[in-house]
């Protein structure tokens, strides 16, 4: 019988079972504080603090300490004696009091001296008693002396006259930089009245502003969207505090800023002891008191704590574990931050007690804090999510640093010299942003030239109609001619051509939506074990994935979900997740992988991931004998299979599913059409999620048209770095130092070479360079058993570097490795190298990727854009942009097996794609509209109406003078289609820039009045001096957008409330209505002008509306 069967009735969800919750404690971290310090030992410690000694007798040697009951100790000791006390740390448990310190201690009272120096010093000469922790290695680091230290802070508060000059004096003496944007500690930022510096130190920067020398506001602000946050009444600038070339005579270290009455923390003594330079560090501690903690030994106070076993998930063995201990232990204590999980693990556990007559445990208690690792100690039998569920701990950092998202701004960003697509006037080359003089108004234009040197000035309004010019790799396009037909006649064409296009891509979508598939159901006590047992926390990107992706296998018709995500980034999860989903509701899971060696790592994370559940995992690759696979096929057939994990041998004849309920593709862009089109047939109805670091560009298009789901996780784990890229020519010096440097730190090397022929030479090579490595070479056309071998060693550390070919492209999972060298990177493409370069990094080490090149001189303009681009996204989750960058390198190919890449490189990517987006949109709202009920409808087309006007509108230079932020707040204006959203950008220009200057509101309030008309069917709005013209569509515009509203417009000029305006129509090539100011606005000021007649429109478009419901 299939074990898998007797639990399946089990599978109960949350809604069907009767569960009563089990009774839990809530306590907070005051109990644990007060409970230590009522325990005999602490008594002990306390009184020999409080007991005067002599030097010789000032250390108090302690034991027995294990877990957090360490951090928790040195918070009692501060509580308890209200003095300085500095943690020494040794390197193996700094982690540790970095993760616990700040949610045990209250107020803003604890530093690190690795990241928060300044602001510990500062704390130290306001004798605020604070709570030091600082590396053993580091007490000694030289620091400027402490009357020096005076003048390397600057306290300012709100009205305090602290003088803009002295301020921007202050920050250029002690070698802060001056930037455009503050991203980093030591830079600064002066616009106008506002200043923004980011301190040494601080966890924030600080956005400072003025009235002449008097500070009005003080406000911390984040330095990716550079937007305000939390207001402050005072704070301090501070510089750095290390000593400069004058002071070199008078260093200190940190000894020299405690008081004599500071307590002294020595985390490891034997680790202390152990140090080069001990003797000096014993030295310098002399003249304080210490506490050292080693081992236990006669005069030693001893805790008599134990450290925790890990459960690891498996709750039936917690169940028992705490029943084992109820009589000797003390109270079960669980310190996690999420309260629905020990609630669940609570219920859980009463039950599996009550199950087994094990009667019942102690009551436990609930901390809601995330500790590092638990403890038992006295009455205290504490266990951390660490020791429950085998999470992983957060690495705490305390500084922020840029970590810039998925912009695709950053990426299409115009510069001088760029080609641009005008939507009306064609292919041209950007120029400059220039401010004009039209009519009596000053507005900024985008300059335009086109063939011939003809010159094209655009309106800042219309910056909407202009996009950058990307086709395929290398592809130069011609330059239009302006008054020529020929751009209209090339859009019509292809717009022809794209309603073929869009309309076999809404039948696709209707018939994946019509067609029936299997409703999964909702979610089990088991799904809810399996989830808790995630050693990471999820990141609020793959928490969404996995919520869209339950809700597609919830829905009755065919799941296709498209997951982008750097490796690394949790993807595997979220697929297992679905898998676990799939086997619950009695249906088989397969999963398609590239290679054979990604199967096998998948077989193994998935069979370490489900240990703790009865499901039955399998894998077909080459690597498995004949007579295994011929017995998995049966199985497979006969259902005792729930998961099967392989490669393209998935989708031979002879695999037979009982009952498939999901297809898991993972890493698509290695798998060519052929393979996904004879998926698609085989298995119609089943859900199918697809996963990838960089999807292929002509999927990600599919997703971005709404063809298919797409989630993207973006967001990096906590704990992973970016890795630092670096492009070299052939350096032999330079690659035995990055070998040896991962090798003294017990790492992995992977070189890549992408010839087979190479390999054993270039094994040669790198041993004559590092003779002392287990250099072995491996690539796919060796036989399968040796192939398997080596990476069986690779994954066992068995092996220092790694020779071979792309082979280790896919998914390779290896968290030692911590350096690639890459050969002749110039011959990969983007997706290749980002992939690569992901096999490094996936741990909280520093990982390095060295690209070796030829000499760029002598490489293709595209293969150094693609290093380019690489070397510039360090940052974590920059493989959608990658991808979206490599849609613009490499053009957008082929959506659905037609050739479009003729039409792209005519019209370039982006006018391409909204002319498709406009197109679908159409469809949509028309011949298709039955099949788009709900959110899924796309809003009506609207018009675009343009404005003539007698008041300046822009943003002055002297208001940002950086000419791309300038012409990027242009673009965000430009491209607004909600109130909204320019009230947003409102406020951004506001906190970031200051008070607006007249244009800029006047700018703001047009795009307003803009956005009012446009939808309306006015096609331009002249707001001169004394009237206001709006320009009606004429017959040759077809259809008007807006016929209603056009309608009543004629009746409503008639209406006694409008005769102020003194209306009147005129018929000039189109029917124009004229409206003089009314009296009360005549001598109003422009702004009041706009909002007024945006008001005007608001109130006739409502009134349209009422006329038209009592018509129905």
């Amino acid at each position: 019988m299939h074990e898998n069967i007797v639990y399946r009735p089990l599978m109960k969800t949350i809604s069907d079972t009767d569960l009563h919750s089990a009774p839990l404690k809530r306590k907070n971290a005051g109990f644990l504080i007060e409970t230590l310090r009522q325990s005999e030992p602490f008594r002990k410690l306390l009184s020999a603090l409080k007991t005067p000694a002599s030097p010789r007798q000032k250390a108090i040697d302690i034991a027995g300490i294990h877990g957090s009951l360490a951090p928790l100790l040195s918070t009692a000791i501060h509580a308890a004696t209200d003095e300085v006390v500095v943690i020494l740390a040794a390197q193996s448990s700094f982690e540790l009091y970095l993760h616990d310190l700040p949610s045990l201690v209250s107020g803003n009272t604890t530093f690190n001296t690795s990241d928060e120096l300044p602001a510990a010093i500062e704390a130290l000469r306001k004798k605020t008693r604070p709570l030091i922790l600082s590396l053993q290695s580091e007490l000694l680091a030289p620091l400027c002396s402490p009357p020096e230290s005076e003048h390397r802070m600057f306290p300012i508060a709100v009205d305090m006259e602290c003088g803009y000059e002295r301020i921007r004096q202050f920050l250029t003496e002690n070698s802060f930089e001056q930037r455009d944007f503050v991203e980093n500690e030591g830079e600064f930022s002066l616009r106008g009245a506002i200043m923004d510096i980011f301190s040494f130190g601080a966890s924030e920067p600080l956005r400072v502003e003025f009235f002449g020398d008097t500070v009005t506001s003080l406000r911390q602000f984040d330095i990716n969207s550079q937007l305000s946050g939390k207001t402050l009444s005072s704070a301090t600038i501070t510089a750095a505090f290390t000593p400069g070339e004058t002071d070199a005579a008078e260093t200190a270290t940190i000894l020299d800023y405690l008081p004599p009455s500071a307590i002294i923390l020595i985390d490891d003594h034997t680790e202390f002891l152990a140090m080069e330079n001990h003797e000096e560090l014993a030295g310098a501690l002399k003249e304080f008191t210490t506490v050292r903690r080693g081992a236990a030994s006669g005069e030693a106070i001893d805790f008599h704590a134990a450290s925790q076993q890990k459960i690891n998930a498996n709750f039936r063995l917690f169940a028992t574990l705490l029943h084992q201990k109820a009589a000797t232990a003390g109270t079960p204590v669980f310190a996690a931050s999420s309260q629905r999980e020990i609630r669940e693990l609570n219920d859980f556990l009463a039950e599996e007690m009550a199950e087994t007559g094990k009667g019942s445990a102690a009551e436990p208690i609930w901390v809601p804090l995330n500790l590092h690792s638990g403890f038992s100690f006295g009455p205290l039998d504490l266990y951390t999510e660490s020791d429950i569920f085998g999470k992983l701990h957060s690495h705490r950092s305390s500084r922020k640093r840029k970590i810039r998202g998925i912009s695709l701004g950053d990426l299409q960003k115009l510069k001088v010299g760029d080609f641009v697509v005008h939507e009306d006037y064609g292919i041209g080359r950007f120029k400059a942003l220039e401010t004009i003089t039209a009519g009596n108004s000053e507005q900024e234009c985008v300059l335009v030239e086109y063939e011939g040197g003809d010159q094209l000035f655009v309106n800042v309004q219309n910056i909407n109609l202009l996009s950058k010019y990307a086709a395929s790799e290398s592809s130069t396009p011609v330059l239009s001619k302006l008054g020529s037909s020929k751009w209209a006649a090339r859009k019509e064409k292809v717009r022809n051509k794209l309603r073929d296009i869009a309309i076999n891509l809404i039948k696709l979508y209707a018939q994946r939506k019509m067609q029936p598939g299997f409703a999964f159901g909702p979610d089990s006590i088991f799904m809810r074990e399996f989830e808790a047992s995630f050693i990471f926390d999820e990141t609020p990107d793959q928490h969404k994935a996995i919520e869209e992706l339950k809700k597609d296998m919830q829905a009755p018709h065919p799941m296709d979900r498209l997951i982008c995500g750097d490796a690394g980034f949790g993807k595997t999860e979220i697929a297992m997740r679905a898998a676990f989903k799939a086997v619950e509701s009695k249906k088989q899971a397969a999963i398609l992988t590239p290679t054979t060696i990604l199967a096998h790592q998948h077989a193994e994370t998935f069979a370490r991931r489900f240990e703790n559940f009865p499901i039955t995992i399998a894998v077909l690759s080459r690597f498995v004998p004949r007579a295994e696979q011929k017995e998995t096929l049966k199985k497979i057939a006969a259902g005792t299979v729930d998961i099967v994990i392989g490669t393209h041998r998935l989708v031979s004849k002879d695999v037979q599913f009982n009952d498939l309920g999901l297809l898991v593709i993972d890493e698509e862009q290695h798998f060519g059409v052929e393979v996904k089109e004879k998926l698609r047939e085989q298995f119609p109805g089943v859900d199918t999620l697809t996963m990838s670091a960089t999807p292929i560009p002509r999927t990600l298009q599919f997703s971005m048209l709404g063809a298919r789901d797409l989630s993207i996780v973006s967001t990096p784990p906590k704990n992973r770095q970016p890795v630092e890229t670096l492009i070299t020519d052939y350096d032999a010096e330079l690659i035995e130092t990055a070998i040896r440097r991962e090798i003294n730190r017990d790492g992995q090397v992977f070189f890549l070479h992408n010839r087979v022929a190479g390999l054993e030479e270039m094994q040669r090579t790198i041993r004559e360079l590092v003779p002392s490595a287990r250099i072995v070479y491996a690539h796919g056309q060796m036989p399968a058993r040796e192939l398997e071998k080596i990476m069986m060693d690779v994954m066992q550390k068995e092996v220092d570097v790694l020779i071979s070919t792309t082979i280790i492209g896919s998914g390779l999972d290896i968290s030692n490795a911590n350096t690639i060298i890459i050969n002749r990177a110039d011959m990969f493409g983007l997706s290749d190298l980002y992939q690569l370069r992901g096999r490094v990094g996936r741990s909280e080490r520093k990982a390095y990727c060295y690209l070796i090149t030829p000499p760029l001189h002598t490489l293709k303009r595209e293969a150094v854009q693609r290093l380019a681009v690489i070397e510039s996204f360090t940052e974590l989750g920059s493989g959608f942009s990658i991808a979206l960058r490599d849609l613009d390198i490499r053009g957008a190919g082929n959506l659905l097996g037609a050739e479009q890449s003729g039409y792209i490189h005519e019209l370039g990517f982006d006018l391409y794609q909204k002319m498709l987006e406009e197109t679908v949109a159409g469809l949509k709202s028309t011949e298709f509209s039955h099949l788009f009920s709900g959110d899924a409808k796309p809003p009506a087309p609207t018009g675009t109406c343009d404005l003539v006007f007698f008041c300046d509108a822009l943003i002055p230079e002297h208001f940002i003078t950086a000419t791309h932020e300038r012409f990027g707040f242009y673009e965000k204006i430009s491209k607004a289609r909600k109130a909204e959203s320019l009230d947003t950008l409102h406020k951004e220009l506001r906190d970031r820039f200051g008070p607006l200057p007249e244009e800029v509101e006047h700018l703001l309030l047009l795009a307003k009045l803009k956005i009012t008309a446009s939808p309306l069917g006015i096609e331009k709005i002249e707001l001169q001096a004394k009237t206001i013209t709006f320009v009606l569509p004429g017959e040759e515009s077809g259809e008007p957008l807006n016929r209603e509203f056009l309608q009543h417009l004629f009746t409503a000029v008639q209406q006694p409330e409008m005769q102020p305006y003194n209306p009147g129509f005129s018929f000039d090539k189109k029917m124009k209505l004229t409206l003089h100011h009314p009296k009360s606005e005549a001598s109003s000021s422009p702004s009041a002008l706009i909002e007024h007649y945006t008001n005007l429109l608001h109130q006739l478009a409502d009134s349209a509306k009422e006329e038209q419901a009592e018509a129905l």
